[in-house]
Parts: structure tokens; sequence; C-alpha cells
């Protein structure tokens, strides 16, 4: 036995020590860990199997499949549009707030990924004056319910794997709105700690034209009261009405019926275009508005030089319709049919079926990329996702079903009305984070059974001992703070787990208290770009520096340990 517990050991703080110190995915590292206890006959495979079943883990991925249909929505690039203004101030409470909010029912990576590129092409306020903020917001509105983060999915899939009934869905709440509602005045105190950072980044801009039907709710009103001057990823540059240019646009010009828009914008996000009422895109016209578009520059030798789209019949010679066109960064006036086509001209194609097999291509092109535009949801089909998810929420709230039936028959309807497709899925079920979870659930269990965790508490224990279980609970909580900067929130939550069952159960106190302390310890990942997803996105994006979020985190982390440590005894008693 001793030399099992001796193997066990070995294995728990190589695996620290690789999470630690080595370039290596964490999944390669769990994976490694999970062979050794296999070759060593510590563990077998079937119980890992059965850890890869277990009903908490399944729940969490049936959860990060079915937030793929609310990321499609257009609820949060909506709010995001109307939250962005010029004060600083308003603009960080608004984003902070709606950030938290969305980050307690939706997976908090998602929500911030969805908001990071309206905030990055805005030029109110410097983006780095509102990104972390952002991260670290929705860290904290995931800790107010079971579903908020998938630290606390973890958690919940191990404490069922005790033999546990599943933690309810606002288990969490009490402590985690009140470390949201000071963390978010912590962070506004804070803000002039926030760097003011520009980042340039070189985009593929492309001029769009769009064309205003008759039914169309933005007739009659201005374009600041359309908001089209808020739009996350183009600019209006011009009015097209009756033959005649309009440009520069102004504020509060109005919108006639039959009125060409000419934006200039991002290729990769046409579906922004996409979701304003009563409009049509120039390849819409032709019925060739699909999902993947094709970029080409055109070829000196073209025939098509000097033509406009309309006059070279292009729909009918490439079954294929210009969508944008792009002419050296330079704005092109006039209607996207009638331009005159010029040499080097980029042109964003949606082709028909038959545009590949077409034997001109090469005469008139030069094929750069496929380019992937995600189309929007209808109206209808928004409001039947939000709708759908609210409803398995209340199910789940009242218990007339579980999280997982609701989010399977939620999964189910969302394919059969093609919301999302089977191979999407496919391709974004998260296998790492499957494997972490498994591996580390079957080194919990071989650190049990092999009488480690039991050896480790007593040592723990008898530290303690002169002290009040208050103390060793604070112990556990720091440490998990520690290794969740050090690692990442999962494999920290994942590897503290089985220490502090059995830390509470030598204590002969509520093990829920001390599970409660990896959950919230685990999310305290404010002093590193590294241990939680959103920070990483944020990262990149802002061009920020380790030493930011070091200094704008550290009075958010003293504030959030020390919320913490007072208010879990109090709702889960020792």
């Amino acid at each position: 036995m001793y030399m099992e517990q001796a193997a066990v050991a070995a294995i728990f703080i190589g695996t620290i020590g690789a999470l630690v110190f080595s370039h290596w995915r964490a999944a390669n590292i769990f994976s490694a860990a999970l062979l050794c206890l296999f070759a060593l006959q510590i563990s077998t495979v079937q119980t890992s199997l059965e850890k890869a079943v277990n009903p908490g883990v399944v729940t969490l991925l049936a959860l990060m499949l079915a937030s793929r249909a609310l990321e499609r929505t257009s609820l949060l690039k909506l709010f995001a549009r109307h939250a962005l203004e010029k004060n600083e101030t308003r603009t960080l409470i608004k984003l902070t707030g709606l950030s938290a909010l969305a980050s307690s029912f939706l997976n908090n990576t998602a929500v911030v990924a969805a908001l990071l590129r309206p905030i990055k092409n805005q030029n109110k306020v410097p983006a780095s004056k509102l990104l972390i903020p952002l991260s670290y917001a929705a860290i904290l509105g995931g800790t107010t319910t079971l579903i908020g983060t998938s630290t606390n999915m973890v958690v919940n899939s191990f404490w069922m794997d005790t033999g546990n009934p599943s933690l309810s869905f606002f288990a969490f709440f009490p402590v985690g709105i009140a470390l949201l509602g000071c963390g978010l005045v912590v962070m506004l105190l804070n803000r002039y700690m926030l760097p003011t950072i520009h980042v340039r980044e070189e985009q593929k801009q492309y001029f769009v034209d769009i064309k205003v039907m008759p039914e169309s709710p933005l007739v009659g009103k201005s374009i600041s009261d359309n908001h089209l001057r808020n739009l996350n990823s183009f600019f209006l540059v011009e009015i097209i009405r009756r033959g005649q240019s309009i440009a520069p646009v102004r504020p509060t010009h109005i919108i006639e019926a039959e009125d060409r828009l000419v934006f200039s914008g991002e290729i990769n996000h046409i579906e922004e275009l996409q979701t304003l009422p009563g409009v049509k895109l120039f390849a819409e016209h032709s019925g060739l508005m699909s999902d993947n578009l094709v970029e080409v520059v055109l070829a000196s030798n073209s025939g098509l030089i000097g033509k406009t789209l309309k006059s070279a019949g292009f729909r009918a010679m490439f079954d294929a319709a210009v969508v944008g066109l792009k002419r050296n960064g330079l704005s092109v006036p006039g209607k996207l049919g009638e331009i005159i086509l010029k040499e080097g001209d980029n042109l964003l194609l949606a082709a028909g079926r038959d545009f590949r097999s077409r034997k001109n291509l090469d005469k008139h092109f030069i094929l750069v990329t496929d380019v992937v535009v995600e189309q929007p949801l209808s109206l209808k089909a928004n409001w039947g996702v939000i709708g759908g998810f609210s409803l398995v929420m209340v199910a789940t709230i009242c218990q007339w079903v579980s999280l997982l039936q609701g989010l399977v028959f939620f999964i189910a309807a969302c394919l059969a009305t093609k919301v999302v497709k089977s191979a999407e899925l496919k391709r974004l079920f998260p296998f790492d984070l499957w494997i972490i979870i498994t591996a580390a659930l079957t080194m919990a269990d071989a650190m049990i059974s092999s009488g480690l965790s039991a050896t480790l508490a007593e040592s723990l224990h008898s530290t303690f001992s002169e002290q009040s279980v208050w103390f060793a609970f604070l112990g556990i909580l720091l440490v998990t703070v520690v290794l969740t900067e050090l690692v990442t929130n999962n494999a920290a939550a994942a590897l503290m787990f089985p220490l502090a069952i059995s830390l509470a159960e030598s204590f002969s106190v509520n093990p829920l208290s001390f599970v409660m302390a990896v959950a919230f310890g685990a999310s305290a990942s404010f002093l590193s770009p590294y241990g939680y997803q959103t920070n990483l996105l944020v990262f990149n994006t802002g061009g920020y520096k380790f030493i930011d979020f070091v200094r704008y985190g550290l009075p958010l982390t003293i504030v959030y340990i020390s919320i913490t440590a007072l208010l879990v005894p109090y709702f889960f008693p020792f």
C-alpha cells in the first residue's frame, strides 16, 4: 500500500510540475498521468470509462455544445452596439454588467468572444480600458450559478462522483452574487490603473452594397435613429439615391425606400449587415448568398476590365454574384452592380454550385481564399433559441427535468431546425476538457483508494490541529487560488478536490464548505493572463503586458479571497 501511495504521489506531483513548468497541452499531461496509472495497475480502463460518462461530465459537455446555438443569436451583439459610448465610465458599467449577467447562464468564454470584436472595432473608448474588466466580469458572473463557468460544472461532476446528488442551479448564488457586486465596484474604482493602448491591425476592408426595401423599418428614420453609425464591423460610406451619391453621410440623413447603402468593413462579418431589417445584399438579389464566399483578384488579362458587373453578365458567366469590392483601400462610388471594374480589384463572390467547374476562371481571376461567413439567424430563430434555452433553465430550476435531459432536447431541437449543424458540433466538441476531467477523476479515485488522500489529510490535520477548522479551509482556498494562476482553472479544481474532501473528513465537518473553497478558489484568476481562457482572449487582443493583469487584478484578488473566506463558512457551515 505504501508503494502504491508513493507512486500516486509521484504522478500527482509530476502532473502539477508539468502543468507549471512545461509548455505541453494540459490534455497531453493528464493523458500521460492516466497512462501511468494504467501501466502501474493502480487504476483500470474500466474505471476511467465510468468516470468519462459521469452524469456531471456529460452535462458539462452538453452545456458547452448547447452554448453554440446561443452564440449564434444576435442578442449580445445588439446590446454591445448600444452599450458602447464615449463616456468611459458608463460604457464600463454597461459592458461589465452585460458580461456578468450573460455569463451567469452562458459559457463565459463564449460571452467574451462575442463581445470582443465590437469593443476592438469601436473608436470611442480605448479597447485596453475595457477588455480586462470584461474578462474579470465574465469570471465573476460565472461564479453565481452552476452553469456559469466550467469550473463549477467540473466541481459538480467530482461531487457527484463521490455519490452525492448534483448541486442545485443556484447553490453558488449567495456567495457568487456578493463576489460579483463587490468585484464590479473594485474594478470601477480601480479603472485608472488600466493602460491606454492603441492596437491597430490590418483588416480586409470591402465595399458592400445593400438595398433598402420599401417595407424596411429603416425607412423614414435617420442614420442616427437606425444606429447605422454604431455597427461593429462596417462604416457607412455613402448613400446612392436615384442615381445620385450622398457622401459624406451625416447622422441626420433620413433613409428612403430603394436607397442603396454602401458600407466599408471586414469581409468575415458580413452577417452583421444581414441582421439589418428589410435590406438585401447585392448577391441576395441573385439568390446566391451563401455561408461560404470566395475572394478573388481581377487578373490583368481579364476581359471584365472596363466593364460593369451588369454589362459583363457576371452572374451568368461565372454562376456567382459579387458581395463586396475592395480597391486599394479607397471608396468606390456608385452601385456595386454599376461600378466599372479595374485590374487588381478584389471581389468577394457568393459562388453557385457550378462556379468551380467554369473553365474561364483562371483567365479572369486569381483565387485568394475561401471566406467562411456565418449566416445570421432570423428574428424568429433568435427568439426560438433564447426562449428554448430559457425554458430549459426554468424546467431545471423547478426540478421538472434534470439539466442534462433539458439540454439533450434543446440540442436535438437546434439540430432539427438547422440552427446548428451536426458537423459543427463535432468540430466544437471539447475533447481536451473531456480528457482532462476523465483523467483527473481517475487520479482522484486512485488517491482515495490508495489511501494517499487520507494520509495527506491526516498530516494537514495535525498541522492545523491547534487552530480552528477555518484555517484549514483558508489553506485549501489559498492553495487553489495560487494553483489556478499557475495552471488552469479546471486543472486546479481537479487537482485540489480530492485533497479538500479528505481534509474535511479528517476534521469530521461538512465537506461542502471545502468543496466550495475549491470551486470559488479555482475561479479566482485575476493575476495572470494564462490561468483562464477569457484572460487569454483579451491578453492577445488588447496588447497588454503581464504586469497589467497583476496591477489591475491584485486589489480584486484580495477582496475576492476575503469575501469567500467569510461567506462560504456562513452559507455552508462546517
